[in-house]
């Protein structure tokens, strides 16, 4: 059958010596950027993918401009679930104004192209295990080693001027390279940051369990206890301590509350916290600065592949 290079529409690259693989979309970007002529005017390129948070629903809609946005904000999706996490929270706020955008939503999502077609050669890499087979290398991140499979759940609170609902988001990682990840607006207003933090970590853990459900199906083990990570320590502590206990008369926190408690004491879930400087998912939850930006790629295993694409090409 020959080697794998293409899979709808992803380019898959591998290095046989690097024991590495890795998953880009350029050529779906280039084609997009093409098809709408999204770098028409543009003098520099940005660096970071959403440049206004604070959007609010247009009263009077463009026919034309709401096809345009609805066109880039589709074709946006099949990035951001694929290969692009990165840009993930930014499709998850632009498609929240589908039926009612605005000339400010359509600059935003010809501001979120421009951004991948400067960042067209980055892609997702799985990355070998390190030789005492614990895990794998990414200098610069959190762990080094990080672990084999891993989760991280995040929430910004209240974030949503117009509901004040949380976003939140959380992010499954195998072999260095995301398997799973979701950002999305949290469907109730919450209290506290902890309780939102109780939300996102509650998803998480579901997702979790399905995927251990699915690596013990597949009988694929590791040596080492899955984990999901949180930077909230109250959070934290009231889904682990039997002393800890968020009080409350809301029967949906409580559900939440204790449907994680009872998910440690099985054992299905181990749950621990990580300071927010090496969140993996923070950039799920809130736009990040430049740097932030350039460190949550990096955290995500997303790597400039622009030198090995041209070595290819020359060969």
């Amino acid at each position: 059958m020959g080697q794998l290079n293409w899979f709808l529409g992803i380019r898959v690259v591998r290095d046989i010596s690097q024991q590495s693989t890795w998953l880009i979309q350029d050529a779906f970007i280039d084609k997009v950027a093409h098809k709408y002529n999204l770098m028409e005017g543009a003098t520099t390129l940005p660096d970071f993918p959403m440049a206004e948070t604070n959007l609010e629903p247009n009263t009077v809609v463009d026919k034309a401009l709401k096809k345009r946005y609805q066109q880039l904000v589709g074709s946006l999706a099949y990035i951001s679930v694929f290969t692009r996490p990165d840009i993930s929270l930014t499709h998850s706020i632009l498609s929240r104004y589908l039926n009612n955008p605005g000339e400010q939503h359509l600059r935003a999502a010809i501001h979120a192209w421009r951004f991948l077609v400067k960042t067209r050669n980055f892609a997702l890499k799985a990355s070998a295990l390190t030789p005492d087979n614990t895990g794998y290398s990414i200098p610069g991140t959190a762990f080094n080693p990080e672990p084999i499979f891993f989760g991280a759940a995040d929430a910004s609170f209240a974030d949503d001027l117009s509901t004040r609902r949380s976003s939140d988001g959380y992010l499954f990682k195998l072999f260095g390279m995301p398997i799973d990840w979701k950002a999305t607006k949290q469907r109730s207003v919450t209290k506290s940051t902890t309780e939102a933090e109780l939300y996102a970590l509650s998803r998480a853990a579901s997702e979790f369990i399905w995927w251990n459900n699915l690596f013990d199906q597949l009988n694929f083990k590791t040596d080492i206890t899955p984990v999901i990570y949180c930077d909230n320590k109250q959070t934290v502590g009231i889904v682990t301590k039997a002393t800890e206990r968020l009080q409350t008369k809301l029967k949906h926190v409580d559900i939440h509350q204790l449907w994680l408690r009872q998910a440690v004491e099985r054992g299905e879930v181990n749950v621990q916290w990580i300071s927010t400087a090496q969140m993996p998912a923070d950039g799920l939850t809130k736009a990040l600065p430049k740097q932030k930006h350039v460190n949550f790629t990096r955290q995500l295993g997303l790597e400039d592949i622009t030198k090995r694409l041209l070595s290819l090409h020359n060969n």
